[in-house]
Order: structure tokens, then C-alpha cells, then sequence
């Protein structure tokens, strides 16, 4: 059941002790008995593999070329490192994209450059699986590292992916344990993922971790979860879903792991710099047989995480190691080179990105601007609501702005643009709602606005991309009233009449929205409604096919909806 993996890397030269360690550090390796483990971590890479920003077409800071700088640093200093990745690697640039969606015959890049980095694990993330099975499927099969999730549960009990991979680093034992959020059911169609149950964090953790700690001189956590478990604990507790962001509290009931590295939440824990001070010991947790440090590389590859384990032989020939000490930071990648050896790599896919993104889809006669859009109705939703309308068929739409600093002068526009114009991958789902359940979901959007002292205020505990516009109907939404009772004038625009409280009408929305995100569907009560239509392509391209067929596109907005106070 236990099968090692045996990873002997020998670099040039003496491995070289850097000066500047802590005290206790120090002395425990020149005791001439210890010896060190080095983990490296990202995670949140999302498609960034040169340090070029493919909507702003632009160089930037981040990518997988910059880390395997860094990462070659430490391979070629240290004989004992381990580097794994802690999820949502598939999505998230017009490079990932094209390559699973139009070219995807080919090896994914992202996987070809994985593979040249050595990466020796990665844990499943939810925009991985967001891409479908065929594409997550065909990476991992592409794949040299092993794909884990050990809370991704098939009917017959047999997880998905592997639950966890270990290793003999130099005679080290190293088990790496996978979990996934649970939260996937809140996001995404569960076509997305066949079978599979996403199980609590917290019980898997402590089956699986109980199962190899006795096997192995460090246990490591990898989950595709933030620390954060506050975050969205309200939502998934009305949904009956296990908690999203469970990794801290894994790592405070289960005390078996010696590090904790998460994902997800895109914040970065643990100092920056080997050298910078600690401010505070909250990702250390002190138990009375070891101390689980916790860090989180950020997002985008613009960090790298680093644990250390100061490790010492014992006389037991089941564990020739115990752990000694742990300490970890991260190394910020902004300032370093790239890589020319992954720029040269992929290269040939970065050229085959910009091609595709720098093509001119349309002409826009006047500006679109999304600075006002959560504010009245614009053009620039009602392009979206427009583009849902017609490839749906549905009478109302539902749509959120998801950046309002979105603003495109007149002239040409590129399918780089719309990548701004519309950042997630989501699809045209088309549900059937009451009129009753319509108005639900709208006060229930509306909570984004408060009224304080007579200025009109966003609720800071709503995102921006969790507010709704509606088109198919006209409505006011009078912030002087409670949360709840705010939509007043509710009229079908195709009628003329008031909207139908028992009448079912056909809505189109993202499928983010449709399976659950955001709580809106839960709060109209309209969690199992009735999905009718799902599209075959992400509603980014059906813009992008939309904004083609019309050609030239002169912005106007019918002043649908807007705010009484």
C-alpha cells in the first residue's frame, strides 16, 4: 500500500549552508547529525507561465519562468527538495484557454512546462475541474507528477484522483496528502466532475493523515483551500455543503501534519524573505508532539513558498528521521529573470496566444464603459444581456459586472478585449423561475446597496461580482427600504404588464449563478430549478461571436432599472 517514490538529486558541487540562519537552525545542523528538507510551493498559477499579461499586452511580474529561477536556485544549493502545486493551474489566461478549448490536440502547455520544472505533486483545484473532464483528464494523463485530491470521492468509495504520493527524499520519508475545497458544488455543474463527491475537508484529512503518519518522517497537507474557513461559512452552511475554506482548521484539529500549504484564496501567508522578521507566529501551530507550519505562495506565481524541516536520524529502522524544527517564508518573484529555458519552451504557444487575442472581432462607433454599471443601467451591460438573450432564447437575463474599471474607447475591438470585458469562464445556463422567485433573487441582489446619512454606499460585505442586473424587465430598486422589500415596479417589457408572481419564465444566466454561486438561487428559493439550456461554449466566446456577427456596434443603453433614494 505504501509505495515510495526514490528521489536522489545530486547537485554540482558541495551542498552550501547559507549564513544567515536562525540560531537554532544553525546549531542543529552542525551537529553533524541533522540533515534539511526544503518543500517549494505554488499555487493559483492560472495559466501564467511567461511574465506577460496577455489582456493588457503587456510585460508583468509573475509566471513559471521567473519561479524556476528561483526554484533552480535551491536545487542547485540544497540535495532535498520536493516542489509541488496546490491547484488551479488550467485556467485563467487567453494561453490556457486556447489550448483547451481551440488547439487542444496538442501537449498542454502548462503541462510541458510543469513536467521540464520537476514538479513532483499537484492538488486539484476547482478551476481545474471547471474545465471539464476531457481537458483535466488529458492533462493529468500528460502529467509526470502525481494529480491529488483525497476528498474527491467516486460512488464505489475509490477517490478520483490519488489521495496522496510519497516520496524517499535522500532517505527522508515525505507523504504529500491532497484535498480539494468542497465548495465546487456552489460553482459548477456537477457534469464537470461525473460521480464524484467533494467531501468535508476536515473528516478526510483525518482518515487519510492517520493512514500514512505512521509510515512516513513528514506529512505534508496540500489543499486547494484558503485558511479563511470564515469566508463563506454562512453560504455553504445554507447550502448543506461542507465548509470551502478549511485548511487552518485541518491543520488545528488534526495535528499530525508538519506543513499545511493552501490555495485557493489567493492570500499570501508566511513572511517575505528568509531573512525578514517574523512579525507574528499565527501560521505556526504549537502542539505537544510537533509545530504545523502554515503558508499560502499567493496566486499567479508571484511568489514561492519555502518550507524548511530540520530533520535528525533515529535509531528506528520503520522511521530513520524525526523532525526537529520547521520554518518557512516566501521568496517574491518580481525581480526575478525569467527563466530563458521556459521562455524558449513555450514559446511557440505564447506567439499562437498573442495571435489569437490581438484579433479584431468588431468596431465600437462609441466608448464602452463599465464604471457606472453598478450603478444604473449602461451599454455595457446591456451588451451582455443582449449577447444572453439571444444565444438563450430566454425572456430575462441576469448578469453582474465583474470590473468596473472596464472601459474601451471607440474604434477596433480585439478578443483581448473581451477577456476584459468578461474575466470568467462560465456558461449560458437558462433556468426556469417564478415571477415570485425573480423578485427573490433581485431584493437579494439588491442587498448591495446601503444608505447611510443619505449617501448611497455599496455593502462592503457583497462583491461586486455577486450584484445582478436584470434585462427582459424594467424595475426600481428603492434603497430607502429594508433588504427584502426594496424592488418596486416590476413590469415584463414584453407585456407591459406587471410581472406574473406565479407565471414561470425562462432566465439566462452564467452557470456560476445557476449551480449556486453567490447564495442568490438559494435565497429565492429556486435552488433545483428547472436548467433547460446550457451552452456548448463559455459566454466569453459566445461575446466574441455575438460582437462578430454585428460588426459594428454603436453602445446604447434602455434604461431598464435604476435606484430611488
Amino acid at each position: 500500500m505504501f509505495r515510495f517514490q526514490s528521489i536522489k538529486r545530486l547537485t554540482r558541487g558541495i551542498t552550501i549552508i547559507p549564513v544567515l540562519l536562525l540560531s537554532l537552525f544553525t546549531s542543529l545542523l552542525f551537529a553533524g547529525q541533522a540533515d534539511t528538507l526544503y518543500i517549494l510551493q505554488t499555487t493559483d498559477v492560472h495559466g501564467r507561465i511567461y511574465p506577460y499579461n496577455y489582456v493588457t499586452d503587456q510585460p508583468a511580474p509573475y509566471g513559471l519562468a521567473r519561479a524556476y529561477s528561483k526554484i533552480t536556485e535551491y536545487r542547485l544549493k540544497h540535495q532535498n527538495v520536493l516542489l509541488i502545486d496546490s491547484g488551479d493551474l488550467l485556467q485563467g489566461t487567453p494561453l490556457t484557454y486556447y489550448f483547451n478549448k481551440i488547439e487542444d490536440t496538442r501537449l498542454n502547455p502548462m503541462i510541458l512546462v510543469m513536467n521540464y520544472m520537476g514538479y513532483d505533486a499537484f492538488t486539484v483545484g476547482n478551476h481545474d475541474i471547471e474545465q471539464g473532464v476531457e481537458v483535466y483528464y488529458k492533462a493529468m494523463k500528460e502529467s509526470n507528477f502525481a494529480w491529488l485530491s483525497a476528498n474527491g470521492v467516486l460512488p464505489d468509495g475509490r477517490t478520483f484522483f490519488e489521495p496522496y504520493t510519497l516520496f524517499e527524499v535522500n532517505g527522508i520519508r515525505v507523504g504529500v496528502l491532497g484535498l480539494t475545497t468542497p465548495g465546487i458544488p456552489m460553482w459548477l455543474d456537477s457534469t464537470l466532475y461525473p460521480g464524484i463527491d467533494w467531501e468535508d475537508m476536515v473528516q478526510s484529512a483525518r482518515y487519510w493523515a492517520e493512514q500514512i503518519r505512521p509510515h512516513v518522517d513528514v506529512l505534508v497537507g496540500s489543499f486547494h483551500a484558503g485558511f479563511n474557513a470564515d469566508y463563506s461559512a454562512e453560504q455553504t452552511d445554507r447550502l448543506g455543503l461542507p465548509n470551502e475554506n478549511a485548511s487552518r482548521l485541518v491543520a488545528e484539529q488534526i495535528p499530525l501534519f508538519d506543513v499545511v500549504f493552501a490555495g485557493h484564496s489567493h492570500r499570501q501567508i508566511g513572511r517575505k524573505g528568509k531573512t525578514a522578521p517574523q512579525k507574528d507566529a499565527s501560521n505556526f501551530l504549537q502542539f505537544t508532539e510537533r509545530t504545523t507550519l502554515l503558508l499560502n505562495a499567493g496566486s499567479w506565481a508571484q511568489n514561492l513558498a519555502v518550507a524548511q524541516i530540520i530533520v535528525q536520524p533515529t535509531d528506528s529502522d520503520r522511521l530513520p528521521y524525526k523532525v526537529l524544527a520547521v520554518d518557512g517564508w516566501l521568496e517574491p518573484l518580481n525581480d526575478v529573470p525569467a527563466s530563458k529555458a521556459i521562455l524558449d519552451l513555450a514559446l511557440p504557444f505564447h506567439k499562437k496566444t498573442l495571435e489569437y487575442t490581438r484579433t479584431v472581432i468588431c468596431t465600437l462607433t462609441d466608448s464602452l464603459s463599465a464604471a457606472k454599471a453598478r450603478w444604473q443601467d449602461t451599454p455595457f451591460m446591456d451588451l451582455i444581456h443582449q449577447t444572453q438573450l439571444h444565444f438563450s432564447g430566454a425572456d430575462i437575463s441576469f448578469a453582474a459586472c465583474f470590473d468596473d474599471r472596464f472601459a474601451l474607447p471607440p474604434g477596433a475591438v480585439r478578443v483581448k478585449d473581451v477577456y476584459k470585458m468578461y474575466r470568467y469562464e462560465n456558461f449560458l445556463y437558462t433556468v426556469e423561475m417564478t415571477g415570485q422567485q425573480i423578485k427573490d433573487f433581485l431584493e437579494y441582489s439588491a442587498r448591495y446597496y446601503q444608505l447611510k446619512d443619505g449617501k448611497l454606499k455599496h455593502n462592503p460585505k457583497v462583491a461586486g461580482y455577486n450584484y445582478d442586473m436584470a434585462e427582459g424587465i424594467s424595475y426600481k430598486i428603492d434603497v430607502r427600504k429594508p433588504v427584502g422589500r426594496r424592488i418596486v415596479d416590476l413590469t415584463d417589457l414584453k407585456t407591459g404588464q406587471p410581472l406574473d408572481m406565479k407565471k414561470t419564465y425562462r432566465v439566462a444566466m452564467n452557470s456560476y449563478r445557476a449551480t449556486g454561486g453567490g447564495g442568490h438561487m438559494a435565497a429565492a428559493k429556486a435552488k433545483n430549478a428547472p436548467i433547460i439550456f446550457k451552452s456548448d461554449q463559455e459566454i466569453r466566446n459566445l461575446l466574441i461571436e455575438y460582437m462578430k456577427a454585428q460588426k459594428v456596434i454603436s453602445p446604447r443603453a434602455n434604461g431598464n432599472w435604476k435606484i430611488i433614494r
